[in-house]
């Protein structure tokens, strides 16, 4: 091969390198000029708290990793969950206990990202006569409306009753009423106290109503909102979770450190939502550490989550089975 020859293949290796490199997002994924991969993840519901999830689509971190993301619906925990198990989305983002109880059953799920890492709930009321409170025993004699069981919330609102020394259904009742509903019982007198998210919480304060109690206080650290997906998917496409963990990262660091976009993603995403009600609602949620500012799943919240359901009996012991991977986590959050 003649010195030509030697220079022009030098030259078109590293042509093809710089192309590669150039070809790379921000954050170490692929162009948007190369075919994205399509992938589903289907939300338990679609709100304020999921922030993190808007952030990773509508900044373009998914893009930028070469995803192309669909966001489905399911309406609530079970309903998201049962869309990834049955194959409908690669990714399921809700309450992360469902990972642990189909264990039992046999399929074999991990929780690779958390969303929201407090029990983020606060109880809220416009009875006048209740005052705020921070033990639980303060819920004696009332009804407090929860999301259905086995919803996380449902599941603390017990445990709470419990280690107060107070007998569900005896000493406090407790109402489960479908997501979406929690203010009307309220409104029509069935609840003196209703479990509720943001930005439910600031639009009962902008109505004259008042949290009373505060679940992130009363817990600390617990694992309240997962993504999950498959063994299988990680074994046959680790590049694609990894692709979209690092997304997620992302974004959880973009809100930690840009709250006005944080905001007008809110915006964007819940247009009939005032701005005053997103700002409100999403600094409480920072805040309070309800939303992580890193996407790896905390060995101490993953631990409390799963007492707490053995505790009320959704499982009959804490899983031997290891059914967090925070590798991808860890890989992002290094880069």
């Amino acid at each position: 091969m003649n010195k030509k020859l030697v220079l022009l293949s030098l030259l078109a290796v590293l042509a093809i390198a710089v192309g590669v490199w150039l070809g790379r997002g921000p954050f170490g994924g692929n162009s948007s000029n190369q075919t994205l991969r399509s992938v589903t993840v289907n939300q338990a519901f679609e709100h304020l708290l999921y922030i993190g999830l808007y952030v990773a689509k509508d900044k373009g971190f998914f893009e930028a990793e070469g995803l192309e993301v669909r966001i489905n619906t399911g309406g609530g925990d079970a309903q998201a969950f049962s869309a990834l198990t049955s194959g409908s989305a690669e990714f399921a983002q809700g309450d992360p206990a469902f990972v642990a109880i189909a264990a039992e059953e046999g399929w074999e799920g991990r929780v690779i990202a958390m969303a929201v890492d407090r029990v983020a709930i606060w109880g809220v009321t416009f009875d006048e006569t209740i005052a705020p409170f921070s033990d639980p025993a303060g819920f004696a004699g009332k009804t407090i409306a929860t999301y259905p069981d086995p919803n996380t919330s449902y599941v603390v609102q017990k445990e709470l009753a419990l280690r107060a020394g107070l007998n569900p259904g005896v000493d406090l009742q407790i109402l489960q009423v479908p997501f979406g509903t929690e203010l009307a019982t309220l409104e029509n007198g069935r609840a003196d106290i209703a479990q509720t998210i943001e930005p439910n919480v600031s639009q009962v304060e902008r109505q004259g109503g008042r949290v009373v109690f505060s679940y992130p206080d009363a817990w600390g650290p617990l694992a309240f909102t997962g993504v999950m997906t498959s063994k299988n998917l990680i074994d046959r496409e680790p590049e694609m979770v990894e692709s979209f963990v690092r997304a997620y990262e992302k974004a959880l660091q973009y809100i930690a450190t840009d709250f006005e976009g944080a905001v007008a993603v809110g915006k964007e995403r819940l247009p009939d939502l005032q701005e005053q009600t997103i700002r409100r609602a999403l600094r409480r949620l920072i805040d309070s550490g309800c939303i992580p500012s890193h996407a790896r799943v905390n060995e101490e919240s993953w631990r409390k989550l799963l007492e707490i359901r053995v505790s009320v009996g959704d499982l009959p012991a804490i899983p031997t089975a290891v059914l967090i991977d925070n590798r991808f986590a860890e890989l992002a959050n290094n880069d």
